[in-house]
């Protein structure tokens, strides 16, 4: 059960977020519609990488304090 209503909801939003670009289809795309969504996702990787690099570092600081 999560204690915190707000946490859920910004999970579900990246869920969401990541189904859809899973999703994307670029069978149809032009090369240079290709190349800002390789950039794009290469930021949106970056992004992610620090989001996970933060919730790791807090779940190692809340194991060791027990």
């Amino acid at each position: 059960m999560r204690s915190n209503e707000s946490f859920e909801e910004q999970v579900r939003a990246l869920e969401g977020a990541v189904a859809g670009v899973r999703g994307v289809d670029v069978s149809r795309a032009t090369e240079d519609e290709l190349v800002e969504l390789l950039e794009r996702l290469e930021s949106g990787a970056r992004m992610l990488a620090g989001v996970v690099s933060r919730v790791a570092y807090r779940l190692r600081q809340l194991r060791d304090a027990v």
